[in-house]
């Protein structure tokens, strides 16, 4: 076996990918280093204190680091700002590289101030390390990456405590090196590791996921960070509960270290047996913390996300601490501090990390050392406070120590649970920022136009600004004085829009006064203007003023002379007429205007089909046949329309005819949407149909957009699975606009969970199908097909987010779609992320691993089950689609 074939066998037991491989390992040794540097620490750090001041003084150290640590994160925050995070890296470690020998020298004197430092240094050192360490991995690394390689890093980490603690213990007992030597070799190994950052950086440089390793971060004077770190973190709510996590664990966990130590030090009474059995007690359990890691973390993390991984710790912690207050004693004690040291480098600090990835990248780099610092220390100070309290003032045992940590880590349990939420959360208002499609943005209400910014417009000599100023005065009823004498100009305005619009003003705006003035416009030469004059005539007649009645006026009209009166009379009845109105329509005033042969006798038409419509009866059926078969497209258009209103059936088999007829198809949709629920079957019939042509089938899924019912909606689900593909997809669409418009539809959980298991293994087979035929044939032809089976690849995606719209949020799944869809790695790695935690868990077994394929855009998708593993399976698939435009070019290629 060749050495390339050893490493491909390694990554796909790591389950990482073979680009990701140098990068992970190297940040798997980092972390190994960093850990053997903090267990050589560690154990020098507490047997030092602990035989030179003492159990009673851990209260005591613990509340001055708190204090300590506060100028050190700050500090910290403030050099994050004027430094790329791989200079930072380096920065820091040669810092604690120049701490670690002064440190050596310092302990030559013996002095009680000296213990206290060391033991407040390491507490900062083992924090500082570790925290910077994953902020590196959190840049360097994706969120679907970070979900796979996180745990190998933890680990790592693991290891390294492991052969740390057997370490140390070998070079005291073993070799006989003095515990304070053991800073000197710990200051050689951590200078080391900034080779190992600088390589990985190199390395980083070259990936298009690096997001400031590599350069420096974009940041304006208006950002988030122009506010004070303090700022930054309280108004983030996701921030506030990690710090609430992290507080409650540090101030909990720093109990049980205090009774897992105080019952240490009262077995073990000299330096070298404490020093041994701590080093032993860290290496042992940290072997039971690499067998989680190893084994059980990965898919744990898999099956319960981010929520569990923060949960399993305080879980186990309660259960301890239940069994250290019946069962006291080192026993007890070991397996409660034995249960967190397990843990703390496994779960939960993959976990923890994990918390992190929706952050903002440049609000990370900023805070999260200062949370990790500030939070953990100053909530040890709060630990070392309250052992004070409960030890010397109330008196508490080691063993009623346990009731406090118990109610400690119900609270953290809580905060657990909601941080689950919030890690949705933060990833959803990630993605609305990312690719723009938040749907709640505030949108220019009309009510920012002021009034005279509107009549300034009708000034203009530019058309479109008079007829955006009309409209917005047409549609805004709390205008009390509109400019008439304005209007009276625009009124002969030589545009016959801006004369229709400026009519309809008047009308809406109620303004009265103006009859004989709009009666002159009943001659104008655009019918539409006529209508409108028309309109407002009728309105505002005063039949005491004309000594004539609204009726015998408009029944006058009806029979007058002239074909373009009796046209605008129509279309008034049409309009505004109610029954009174439609009563003077005689069957023979239609049937006149139905034949009549003339000058204008179009317009006369055009009214006549629009007000059937409104006073349809089966006499006047053969009217409306005689109109659907004019040789005018308005006039058909609006007897369609008509058609529908009339809700006679016998019209229907008509109007399915025109969604043939791309001049007349939009009307003959909205005419058969008119009947309601009562087609709903024929169209069903329609839908599913082979023999129809399928121009008419995708015709029909709008027909039921418009009915909008649960019922419309039922119809397009049951028959989304007996149609022809390329008709399935604008049923899938029809129920995404429905669902949108009716919140209160219902949806078949079952079979919409079915539906996209179906567009998941069509979308495999195309792209298998697809990878296995490309290149056959370079011919035009064959290219086309290869381009129209690529389209069918990216319609069978799209479907699947279509689908999973309608059993979750819309708007979380479009910008999902829209993320996974885009060129940017890191985006689409966010997207496939927050997927994976808001579906269920039997549609995130389906998905994942496709959705990731498409991520890494490697050949994994190949891994996937199918049934398309040859040439021959590949055309035989493809033929077997009920797919017109595929079996049309698949020939292209044989």
């Amino acid at each position: 076996m060749t050495n390339i074939q050893i490493r491909k066998k390694i990554s796909a037991i790591l389950n990482i990918k073979p680009d990701e491989a140098k990068t992970a390992g190297l940040m798997f040794l980092y972390n190994f280093l960093l850990l053997n540097i903090l267990y050589l620490l560690k154990p020098v750090r507490d047997s030092l204190f602990l035989t030179e001041m003492g159990f009673q003084q851990l209260p005591w150290v613990f509340i001055l680091t708190a204090g300590a640590v506060i100028p050190i994160s700050l500090a910290y925050s403030k050099l994050s700002k004027k430094m790329i995070l791989g200079w930072l890296v380096h920065s820091v470690t040669l810092f604690l590289v120049v701490n670690l020998i002064i440190m050596w020298w310092l302990l030559q004197f013996d002095s009680s101030i000296v213990y206290y430092v060391l033991y407040i240094w390491v507490s900062i050192y083992s924090v500082l390390i570790t925290s910077q360490f994953w902020l590196v991995a959190n840049a360097i690394f994706t969120s679907t990456q970070a979900k796979r390689i996180f745990t190998l890093l933890s680990a790592g980490a693991i290891l390294g405590s492991i052969t740390g603690g057997e370490i140390t213990g070998f070079l005291v007992n073993v070799l006989g090196v003095v515990p304070q030597n053991l800073l000197l070799i710990g200051a050689a190994v951590l200078l080391s590791t900034m080779g190992i950052v600088q390589i990985v950086r190199l390395q980083a440089n070259s990936s298009e996921n690096t997001e400031a390793m590599v350069r420096e971060e974009k940041v304006t004077k208006k950002s988030a960070l122009s506010f004070s770190l303090f700022q930054q973190v309280m108004r983030s709510k996701h921030l506030l509960l990690i710090m609430g996590i992290i507080a409650l664990s540090v101030i909990a966990t720093t109990i049980i270290d205090y009774q897992f130590k105080t019952i240490a030090s009262q077995t073990y009474t000299t330096n070298s047996s404490l020093t041994a059995f701590m080093g032993q007690f860290y290496g042992r359990v940290s072997i039971i913390a690499l067998l989680i890691q190893s084994f059980l973390a990965p898919k744990f993390i898999k099956w319960q996300g981010v929520g569990g991984a923060v949960a399993i710790l305080p879980s186990l912690l309660l259960l301890g601490s239940v069994g250290l207050l019946v069962w006291p004693g080192l026993v007890a004690a070991t397996m409660l501090r034995g249960a967190e040291q397990s843990l703390k480098h496994s779960v939960d600090r993959t976990g923890r990390e994990l918390l992190f990835l929706p952050v903002d990248l440049n609000l990370k780099k900023r805070t999260k050392v200062f949370i990790d610092l500030f939070v953990d220390h100053g909530a040890q100070g709060m630990a070392g406070l309250m052992l004070l309290l409960l030890t010397l003032v109330f008196s508490f045992t080691v063993q009623q120590l346990a009731i406090v940590v118990a109610g400690l880590i119900i609270i953290w349990l809580i905060l657990a649970l909601w941080i689950k939420q919030s890690y949705i959360n933060e990833f959803r208002n990630s993605l609305e920022e990312k690719v723009g499609a938040s749907t709640s943005q505030n949108q220019k209400s009309d009510s920012d136009f002021s009034l005279q910014y509107l009549f300034n417009y009708l000034q203009s000599e530019d058309i479109s600004k008079i007829l955006t100023s009309l409209k917005e005065i047409e549609a805004n009823n709390e205008i009390k004085q509109v400019p008439e004498e304005t209007l009276l100009q625009l009124l002969e305005h030589p545009n016959d829009s801006i004369r229709i619009q400026c009519l309809k003003v008047f009308r809406s705006q109620k303004i009265d006064g103006y009859i004989e003035e709009v009666a002159e416009l009943l001659e104008d030469p655009d019918p539409k203007v006529r209508l409108e004059a028309a309109r407002y005539v009728y309105h505002f007649y005063d039949p005491q003023k004309y000594e004539a009645s609204k009726l015998e006026i408009l029944e006058e009209g009806l029979y007058h002379q002239d074909a373009k009166i009796r046209a605008a009379a129509l279309g008034l009845i049409a309009k505004d007429g109610g029954e009174h109105e439609r009563s003077i329509l005689t069957t023979e005033i239609l049937e006149q205007a139905v034949l009549y042969q003339g000058e204008s006798q179009k317009e006369l038409k055009y009214e006549t089909a629009r007000v059937l419509g409104k006073v349809y009866n089966e006499t006047r059926k053969p009217l409306l046949e005689t109109l659907l078969h004019e040789s005018t497209p308005p006039v058909v258009k609006k007897a369609i329309i008509s058609a529908g209103q009339s809700g006679d059936r016998i019209f229907v088999p008509k109007l399915l005819t025109f969604l043939e007829d791309e001049t007349f198809k939009n009307h003959a949709q909205q005419a058969l949407s008119l009947y309601g629920e009562r087609i709903l079957g024929t169209l069903f019939d329609y839908l599913t149909d082979d023999q129809l042509p399928e121009s008419v089938q995708l015709s029909i899924p709008p027909i039921l957009t418009i009915n909008g019912s649960q019922v419309a909606f039922d119809v397009l689900q049951i028959s989304m699975d007996r149609c022809k593909i390329s008709v399935r997809h604008a049923v899938i669409r029809a129920l995404n606009k429905i669902q949108n418009n009716n919140s209160d539809i219902s949806v078949d959980k079952s079979s919409l969970q079915q539906s996209i298991l179906t567009e998941k293994d069509r979308y495999v087979n195309l792209t298998k199908s697809l990878k296995l035929l490309n290149h056959h044939s370079i011919s035009s032809d064959a290219m086309r097909f290869y381009k129209l089976l690529s389209e069918e690849i990216e319609q069978a995606l799209e479907n699947i987010f279509r689908l999973l719209g309608l059993l979750y949020n819309s708007e979380d799944i479009y910008n999902a779609y829209k993320g996974i869809d885009s060129e940017n790695k890191a985006l689409r790695a966010d997207s496939i992320e927050f997927v994976e935690n808001i579906i269920s868990w039997d549609l995130k077994q389906e998905l994942l691993p496709l959705l990731e394929s498409i991520q890494t855009e490697d050949s994994s998708i190949q891994n996937l089950d199918s049934s398309i593993y040859t040439l021959n399976e590949a055309k035989e698939y493809l033929r077997s689609l009920s797919h017109p435009q595929l079996n049309q070019h698949i020939k292209t290629i044989d």
